[in-house]
């Protein structure tokens, strides 16, 4: 699962060299369904819980988080999330930044931040906003991802200097072994 993961960050970083020569100008092409900022959702209980996260604004920070010392650079990034259908509690722990080759940072949750994303229970069409914070202690990284250890639940990467491409394209649903529920179809 990681060798995906990581293939998928590096397809990401090898398109945003490509860029236009992907797709033409003329042609009507969807948003990458990864990109910072989009909506993505995780379904659980068999559908009776559903939640939506929302991550953007990936950056260097320049916080200072009480009581941490940074080992590398601290980063940071603006999440929301809604509890489309039944009560959720987010599980802040699973998020993680990526380097572009596979890198992992996982998310500083432990750290009580006034602007932090807080971790209560929302109920249904409730949601949370705030940062959440990363110790890049080497390269610097380009994606976030939602991960429980089963396959890759969430990716955001395509950053703003990325080409809007078709979803056949999309270097995550390709390299996907399952439904991407971010494509037409879901497939």
């Amino acid at each position: 699962m990681r060798f995906r993961v990581i293939m998928a960050v590096l397809a990401c970083v090898t398109l945003l060299g490509a860029g236009a020569t992907l797709a033409p100008p003329a042609v009507a092409a969807m948003p990458c369904g990864h990109q910072f900022g989009s909506p993505q959702q995780l379904t659980d209980a068999g559908g009776a819980v559903v939640q939506e996260w929302v991550i953007s604004d990936l950056r260097e920070s320049s916080v200072a988080l009480p009581g941490y010392t940074a080992r590398g650079q601290v980063w940071e990034a603006s999440a929301t999330v809604r509890a489309v259908t039944g009560t959720v509690t987010p599980i802040i722990p699973n998020l993680y930044t990526v380097t572009a080759a596979g890198q992992r940072y996982p998310v500083l949750w432990q750290i009580a931040s006034p602007q932090g994303l807080p971790a209560t229970t929302l109920g249904e069409g409730q949601a949370s906003s705030g940062a959440i914070y990363f110790d890049a202690v080497g390269p610097q990284p380009m994606a976030v991802v939602y991960d429980n250890g089963t396959p890759t639940q969430l990716f955001w990467c395509c950053t703003g200097s990325m080409m809007m491409m078709p979803m056949e394209k999309c270097p995550m649903c390709a390299n996907m072994q399952r439904a991407c529920p971010h494509r037409p179809g879901g497939m």
